[in-house]
């Protein structure tokens, strides 16, 4: 069982950043209809992936690997909860507008975005791959044992 879930972790962590990378390389094309489109599912995937991310992983921490006790005081375990969450913020705004875009994109419409914002969901989507690297690198070092109390010494 513990080997199921680790598996179904990767495959979620490999399919968010397989969309992160994905909405960077799509917003540094022309904005048109089929690329919104494309976006849109693009977020939907990434939300898909980012809640079992959440949902397998709290499994896995309570009930099948070391145990809640030593995952939280874990410092790199707790920085990555940290940039987790702050993932889940910043992709609210791209999700909140591409929500939006339902309509338009029904009616066959270009949802209206400016070059302003479409710049800000291209930082937004860059940022989500900055946590995405640092929670990786923090991932590594709870799963060692490394804690933050080590570094202080």
């Amino acid at each position: 069982m513990t080997a199921l879930f680790a598996a179904l972790h990767h495959m979620a962590v490999l399919t968010l950043l397989g969309c992160t990378l994905m909405s960077i390389v799509q917003w540094r094309q022309p904005f048109d209809l089929s690329r919104a489109r494309r976006l849109r599912t693009t977020d939907m995937l990434n939300g898909i992936a980012a809640t079992l991310i959440l949902l397998v992983g709290l499994v896995r921490v309570l009930y099948l690997e070391k145990g809640a006790a030593y995952y939280f005081h874990n410092g790199p375990f707790i920085a990555k909860l940290a940039l987790y969450g702050l993932a889940s913020v910043l992709s609210l705004m791209p999700t909140l507008d591409m929500l939006r875009w339902r309509v338009p994109l029904k009616q066959g419409r270009l949802p209206a975005l400016s070059p302003q914002k479409q710049t800000q969901m291209r930082i937004v989507a860059y940022l989500q791959l900055a946590c995405l690297v640092a929670m990786m690198v923090c991932a590594n070092l709870a799963a060692r044992g490394v804690d933050t109390a080590a570094f202080a010494q």
